[in-house]
């Protein structure tokens, strides 16, 4: 009914939008930006996020952190108080682990990122390990040559890292340049503003150094990878054709939904200004529309009224 048109449904009326949104079995809510900040909930998102499960609705969270686990993220949601089911959080370390898992990975990975990656592999008996707060005593080519390595590692995973050092990234560029060992990132999110002008560094910053030095391309298996989601899509739990995203970020939440096939809301609750995606519209140009939604609401709790 919207298709790529970013409609603000606050300008219609509410019977035309719960005609649309009756339409989807299935809601996937983005958690940074949609949800929650960080460590506090969005206000009046628990009680979107309920009433729209209270509808008898399938809903999902799906997340590019990977500082978490995917279980840690559900009793997060849970602390919140969102009533969110078992197995419907998925994130990109979850993604990560299944990729492997699929592949009939016998190796070792050594992960640049959270402990929530290592705990997603340990999930699927694959065996991880990192080097967290290491420091460098003497100079950058002296720890190179002599720091001992693992033989079996067949696979280097990046994402979003707390204690990122250069320790970590020479370890990463050793292994990576084995043309045999796979080379995973988790996610390019750039950057998450946390006020006062001041920002995060995300996934996509670790990933560039890395990529930069040993000049190999990450696959990357969080949103908007489609795979992120292929188990419950090929488990029937997810029909796209019946099937909304609501995110905040163009370039993961929303070409997500445009991937999968889904229909998608952007809310205002996150990173994207409406007025870029207008501007985007507008423009009309076809690899730039997979950038924009089908609709936008302010905050998610201004679903509430259509359901």
């Amino acid at each position: 009914m919207f298709k790529q048109t970013c409609t603000n449904l606050t300008t219609l009326s509410i019977q035309r939008v719960r005609q649309w949104l009756n339409g989807f079995e299935t809601i996937i809510c983005d958690a940074d930006g949609v949800l929650w900040h960080f460590d506090k909930a969005i206000d009046g998102s628990v009680e979107a996020f309920n009433a729209i499960q209270d509808t008898g609705r399938n809903t999902f969270i799906v997340t590019n952190n990977s500082c978490l686990c995917s279980e840690k993220i559900r009793l997060k949601a849970r602390d919140f108080g969102f009533n969110v089911h078992k197995d419907h959080v998925l994130n990109s370390g979850k993604s990560v682990a299944s990729f492997l898992s699929s592949k009939n990975f016998q190796q070792k990975v050594f992960v640049v990122g959270g402990v929530g990656i290592i705990e997603e592999l340990a999930d699927v008996n694959i065996c991880a390990f990192q080097f967290r707060n290491e420091k460098i005593e003497k100079s950058m080519r002296d720890f190179a040559l002599e720091m001992e390595v693992d033989e079996d590692v067949g696979a280097v995973v990046v994402g979003r890292d707390d204690s990122f050092n250069m320790c970590s990234v020479i370890r990463a560029c050793h292994y990576l340049r084995n043309p045999q060992i796979l080379f995973l990132g988790c996610c390019l999110d750039a950057a998450y503003p946390i006020g006062n002008n001041r920002v995060l560094a995300g996934a996509a910053a670790m990933i560039a150094l890395v990529k930069t030095i040993t000049s190999r391309k990450p696959l990357i298996l969080g949103k908007p990878n489609p795979w992120i989601v292929r188990e419950p899509i090929e488990s029937g739990a997810i029909n796209p054709a019946t099937t909304l995203m609501i995110g905040d970020t163009l370039e993961t939440d929303i070409k997500f939904a445009n991937y999968n096939g889904f229909q998608s809301i952007l809310v205002g609750s996150g990173v994207t200004e409406l007025e870029k995606v207008e501007r985007i519209r507008d423009r009309g140009q076809k690899k730039q529309m997979r950038l924009v939604p089908d609709g936008y609401l302010p905050r998610l709790c201004d679903i509430i009224e259509y359901l």
